[in-house]
């Protein structure tokens, strides 16, 4: 269904009203908008920059001060000439543009404005505290001086009534408060003429001094008693100390404490002379260097008197150690001549023992060179003890390689010992090789086990000879062993294997023989069998042609022989 024309009609006529109301809300909005920057630029034309200017036209000012006076008259000039201007015709066209209806344009000029006027803010508020700041520049410089002076004046007496605590300082302390004197009658002359930054510059300066002349005040009589009551007076101590020291016999190595207590004196007469001129930077830098000197010497000489306390602790303990290890290297050498009657060494053991007495012998002359020293008041005793230490080390390796001799000497006799109870063991255990043969009945044995039977016959001989030579070589002795060792295991092997294998045999005979009448295949499996097991006395071959011919006919009955054998053979081990 169609719209009537009187709807149209009234859908144009509220299009129209919607439009026309919204043009009223972004005109109004705009206006709005225009008023509010109007009243910023207001205030800001407001601000009293031109009466902070005026009033210091009229203070006579001069020199830093006016150009800065006049730096900001400058700035001021170009705002108002300029940017207030700008920002009148930003306004001014926004305005017009929304007269005109052109929405558009107008929120560009006033985006202009607004712009114009954020950066004028800042500059005339940056502007106007410069001047504020300017204008209170004399009565923060006359706060600050007034100050300033009685603190000089506090350190004028301070100086004037304790002359005696700087000493030899006072001349450089007058002369400071002099060119301090000559700074604040030059303040009051950049004052008088107007010039209140150079003056503000000239403060600045003063409060410097004044401090560093009020540390000086405080530090001077602490760094003057410092060397008087504590370097000084450590020094002195050091010289009697030293004295008392030589008296006692005490002697140092390469340092002149006489001379070196002369030298720090020296470094503070410097330090006072820093002092004096007020350089307490380089003053302070002496009297440290001359305190760690100070410190050194008294370690120097602290050490002397604890290495004496440790020498005579030490060096009767030191000669009983030597004489101790003297005595234990003339019973090595008794041992290795003893030993090597009846042994063969191959450590060259008596060279081993010509080494140590020689180091013996250097050690203990040593030892007397250090006695000499004491006996003849030339000890140092740092020295001393040094050596005392060194000496106890080279004892102590020497008891080590003594102790490590002996032992080895001592083995061998153990191991002489132990090789003959093990040849006891190996003849015996040749013996029950023998019987437990004898015990099987076997038909014979092979070549091979015979070679190898005999070889260790033989093996067992010759290791018995070796240890009844006069004198035994355990070296070889010790080779013999092992290769007898080897080579017993594997008669031992092959021993089990033949009666393991023989004994298999026979039970596996018997276990086929219920099948030979009707399996001609087993028939001859057992002639063969009992050929390698009678004949030629092959009895694993034997066990692996009839083992073989059972299992084809009789699958499980090879596993159930060799299950009842090794159940029988555990049960006579245990």
């Amino acid at each position: 269904m169609g719209l009537k024309f009187t709807d149209i009609l009234f859908i144009i006529v509220v299009l129209i009203l919607l439009v026309y109301g919204l043009i009223y809300f972004f005109r109004t909005q705009r206006s709005k908008e225009i008023k509010e920057l109007e009243q910023r630029k207001d205030e800001m034309m407001s601000v009293s920059i031109a009466d902070q200017l005026f009033t210091l036209k009229n203070m006579n000012l001069s020199g830093q001060t006016k150009r800065k006076y006049e730096s900001l008259v400058a700035n001021w000039q170009t705002i108002t000439n300029f940017q207030f201007t700008e920002i009148e015709a930003a306004l001014v066209g926004s305005e017009q543009f929304v007269e005109q209806m052109n929405l558009v344009r107008a929120k560009n000029a006033l985006n202009q404005a607004r712009e114009l006027l954020d950066e004028t803010e800042s500059q005339v508020n940056d502007l106007h505290q410069q001047l504020t700041d300017l204008l209170e520049t004399e009565s923060d410089n006359q706060e600050r001086y007034e100050d300033l002076l009685e603190r000089y004046q506090t350190a004028r007496k301070k100086v004037m009534n304790h002359a005696f605590d700087f000493g030899p300082a006072i001349e450089t302390l007058e002369k400071n408060l002099q060119l301090l004197e000559l700074d604040f009658t030059t303040y009051n002359e950049y004052t008088s003429e107007g010039d209140y930054l150079e003056a503000q510059d000239l403060l600045n300066s003063i409060e410097k001094d004044t401090q560093d002349l009020e540390e000086i005040l405080d530090k001077i009589p602490q760094m003057n008693d410092q060397i008087k009551n504590d370097y000084e007076d450590s020094l002195a101590d050091l010289r009697d100390g030293y004295e008392k020291m030589v008296a006692s016999q005490f002697n140092f190595a390469n340092v002149n404490i006489p001379e070196e207590i002369d030298a720090i004196q020296e470094q503070l007469n410097k330090a006072k002379s820093e002092i004096k001129n007020a350089d307490l930077e380089k003053a302070t830098t002496l009297m440290d260097k001359a305190d760690r000197e100070i410190n050194s010497l008294y370690e120097l000489m602290e050490a002397e008197v604890q290495a004496k306390t440790f020498v005579n602790q030490h060096i009767n303990q030191l000669k009983r150690q030597i004489d101790e290890v003297k005595e234990s290297n003339r019973y090595a050498g008794i041992e290795v001549d003893r030993i090597s009657q009846s042994y063969i060494l191959h450590n060259n053991e008596t060279d081993q023992v010509n080494d140590l007495t020689r180091q013996i012998e250097l050690e203990e002359n040593r030892f007397m060179q250090l006695n000499q020293e004491i006996e003849t008041s030339h000890a140092v005793y740092t020295q001393i003890e040094a050596s005392i230490r060194k000496i106890e080390r080279n004892v102590e390796e020497i008891a080590l390689k003594q102790q490590d001799l002996v032992k080895s000497l001592s083995n061998l006799t153990a191991r002489e010992k132990d090789a003959k109870a093990n040849l006891d063991m190996y003849e015996l255990d040749l013996r029950n090789l023998k019987r437990r043969l004898e015990k099987n009945n076997l038909p014979g044995l092979h070549e091979v086990y015979y070679q190898q039977f005999y070889k260790v016959t033989e093996e067992i001989e010759n290791l018995s000879q070796f240890l009844n030579r006069v004198k035994v070589d355990m070296d070889e002795v010790d080779q013999l062993e092992v290769k007898l060792q080897e080579d017993m295991d594997q008669l031992e092997t092959i021993t089990e294997e033949i009666i393991d294998s023989a004994t298999l045999t026979e039970y596996m005979i018997q276990h086929s023989n219920r099948f030979r009448y009707d399996i001609p295949e087993m028939d001859q499996a057992i002639r063969d069998a009992q050929y390698y097991f009678y004949e030629e006395f092959r009895y694993r071959e034997a066990l692996a042609v009839i083992e073989k011919a059972l299992r084809r006919v009789d699958p499980e009955g090879p596993t159930q022989v060799r299950r009842m054998y090794h159940q029988e053979k555990q049960h006579r081990m245990f």
